[in-house]
C-alpha cells in the first residue's frame, strides 16, 4: 500500500473533517477558511468506514475528528488509526469540555483537542500550526529513531547499550557472537 506523505507546506494543506454533522462541518470549515496565511483543501467524511480508509491513504495532512460518529466515538477512530501507524495530526473535536477525554484522547494518540462552542479562527489556526509543526518534528524523530536503529542492528562491530551498573540494557548481533 504506497503512502502519499504529502508535506504540508505555505501553498496548500490538506484537512479531513470527520464528523457526521454537516452542520458543524460547515462551521469548522469556516473557520479553517477564514486563516489568511496558508490554502486550504477541505474535505468533509460523516461515515466511520469511510475515515478509516483516507486516513489508511495518507492524502491528508491533517484530520479533525468529532467525537460522536454514530455508533462508535472519535477516540475509537483515533485508536485505530494510531493503530494503522498514522503520522498525521489528529484533532479531536466535541462539543463540551471534558477532561477526562481530553486525557485519553491525547494518551489514544490525538495532537490535539478542541470544544466546538469555544472554536474560533485564532484557536483554529494555533491548533493546525502547531499540529503540523509537532507531527514533523515527531516524524523526523521516529526516521531518525529507525536510522539509528538499523545501523545499530547491522553494525559488525559489538555495539551495546548498558547502564550506569555496567548492565547490558541492548545489544546487537555482533555483540552476542563476540559473547
Amino acid at each position: 500500500n504506497p503512502k502519499h506523505n504529502f508535506m504540508p507546506d505555505h501553498n496548500l494543506t490538506r484537512i479531513l473533517i470527520i464528523d457526521d454533522d454537516e452542520d458543524d462541518f460547515y462551521i469548522t470549515s469556516d473557520y479553517i477558511k477564514k486563516i489568511s496565511d496558508r490554502k486550504f483543501k477541505i474535505d468533509w467524511c460523516y461515515k466511520y468506514a469511510d475515515a478509516i480508509n483516507l486516513i489508511r491513504e495518507t492524502s491528508y495532512n491533517l484530520y479533525f475528528i468529532d467525537y460522536y460518529l454514530g455508533a462508535r466515538t472519535g477516540l475509537d477512530l483515533i485508536k485505530e488509526a494510531a493503530a494503522m501507524g498514522c503520522e498525521e495530526p489528529l484533532v479531536l473535536l466535541t462539543g463540551k469540555g471534558n477532561q477526562a477525554i481530553d486525557r485519553e484522547a491525547t494518551q489514544a494518540g490525538a495532537m490535539d483537542y478542541l470544544v466546538k462552542s469555544e472554536l474560533n479562527v485564532e484557536k483554529v489556526e494555533r491548533c493546525i500550526r502547531y499540529s503540523l509543526e509537532r507531527a514533523a518534528s515527531l516524524k523526523a524523530l521516529r526516521a531518525n529513531e529507525r536510522k539509528y536503529r538499523s545501523i545499530f542492528e547491522r553494525s559488525k562491530d559489538a555495539v551495546f547499550l548498558a547502564s550506569e551498573d555496567l548492565e547490558f540494557r541492548d545489544v546487537n548481533d555482533a555483540t552476542s557472537q563476540l559473547l
